[in-house]
């Protein structure tokens, strides 16, 4: 495939240097489908930044990690590692690697930048604030902002520290440590809708940041949207498939949401019953139609869904006007004749009916446009094709985040369909 070509030329590329990481992450956002041809380009890689770049990127970021702090020598390996530690909550990590590079790189300003936020992360705010100031950053810049949130967030400044995340998420609003911090202080003092944008701001990351990941699985617990908590962890899981906690947090909400619609069917069987014990008096009907109900012992709206149509007609006196004036007062609290209190409506359509559906074009969901570009990217052009789907792979598709599949599983479901092994 030419775009495998070109990936692994972008991969190959020189030098390795301190944006080399950023270059092959956002060329891989790009061609999402490509992801697993990194396994195959590892043995051809020499050089200990691109190696640790595609171990990163498939999800391998504790080798990641090691190779590049073995290269003590590279501040841009040193740097990229303490970065990568840094996403994962390891400051105390990443300063002892650091304090070392300083010695040797100090004049590097990534290594300085990522000393700041490791010993401001780690509560060391007078060391932080020591560095900053030698680190000479522009004072407005993004990374400057975000550094002083770091500081000010530390130090129980909340409201300045949210200023500054806030003007740092604005300036780079895909560096994704950014958007964590943000979404992390936002949540911190119960603002879940805020916090639920930062960390979503991070569903389109390669690798999938896993932290954010599951900081905005357990919000969307709290706001009961269950299926958007699974995706997320799901989401980890595909990456990093022994992570202990996204497997924790995705056996709980599966959990959950089992409990969800349990209550909400009890709701619903609750509100059923209610209904189906009003008299059938209760409603304005002929005195033809009173008397043949009386006289048939039909006192109630469920002893009237216990009859057909023909059992109704067959009474004296009971005739076609007399049927539709009962029928129209059916249709009206959701019932018909027939159906029974414990014959409720299904969503499996018959077999014939479902085969029709299966070969509708994708078209007829009336997607919004970038889920269908998803669907085209993927060859999905009926509805059976994308059945054959699961959510995981509509995930990982450039541009289709939770909003978008969402969007998939909703028209599906109101035509009783679903994706692969939800």
């Amino acid at each position: 495939m030419e775009s495998t070509s070109e990936l692994r030329d972008v991969i190959h590329s020189a030098p390795a240097d301190a944006t080399y990481y950023d270059r092959v992450r956002a060329e891989i956002l790009t061609r999402g489908e490509e992801i697993e041809e990194l396994r195959v380009f590892l043995a051809e890689l020499t050089d200990p930044i691109q190696k640790a770049t595609v171990h990163d990127l498939i999800g391998e970021r504790p080798a990641a990690v090691d190779l590049l702090a073995a290269q003590t020598e590279q501040a841009d390996a040193v740097a990229l590692a303490a970065r990568l530690l840094l996403e994962e909550g390891q400051s105390a990590r990443a300063i002892q690697l650091l304090e070392p590079a300083l010695a040797k790189h100090g004049s590097n300003p990534a290594i300085q930048g990522y000393m700041v936020e490791a010993r401001g992360l780690s509560g060391d705010t007078d060391g932080a604030r020591a560095a900053l100031a030698s680190a000479g950053l522009p004072e407005d810049s993004p990374l400057s902002r975000y550094l002083h949130g770091v500081i000010t967030e530390r130090e129980g400044e909340y409201a300045t520290a949210l200023e500054h995340y806030e003007a740092a998420a604005e300036g780079e609003p895909g560096e994704t440590r950014f958007q964590f911090r943000l979404g992390y202080l936002h949540s911190l003092h119960g603002d879940e809708e805020r916090a639920v944008k930062a960390y979503e701001m991070c569903q389109r990351t390669a690798p999938v940041y896993a932290r954010a990941m599951i900081n905005l699985g357990i919000l969307y617990e709290d706001l009961e949207r269950y299926d958007d908590a699974i995706t997320c962890y799901r989401m980890v899981l595909q990456a990093a498939p022994t992570h202990e906690r996204a497997r924790l947090y995705l056996d709980d909400a599966e959990a959950s949401l089992d409990m969800y619609y349990d209550r909400e069917k009890e709701k619903e069987r609750s509100r059923r019953n209610q209904l189906l014990q009003l008299p059938v008096t209760d409603f304005e009907l002929s005195v033809r139609s009173r008397n043949c109900l009386a006289k048939m012992n039909i006192h109630t709206l469920g002893d009237l869904i216990h009859k057909t149509e023909a059992e109704l007609l067959s009474y004296k006196n009971f005739g076609e006007t007399s049927l539709a004036e009962i029928k129209r007062i059916l249709h009206q609290k959701g019932l018909r004749l027939g159906m029974g209190d414990d014959r409720a409506d299904s969503n499996v359509l018959p077999d014939g009916e479902q085969n029709k559906m299966y070969g509708e074009p994708v078209s007829v969901l009336e997607l919004s446009s970038r889920s269908q570009r998803c669907m085209d990217r993927l060859g999905i052009e009926t509805l059976g094709d994308l059945m054959k789907r699961s959510e995981l792979e509509l995930i990982s598709q450039k541009n289709f985040g939770v909003t978008s599949l969402n969007e998939v599983k909703r028209k599906l479901s109101e035509r009783g369909l679903g994706l692969a092994n939800s």
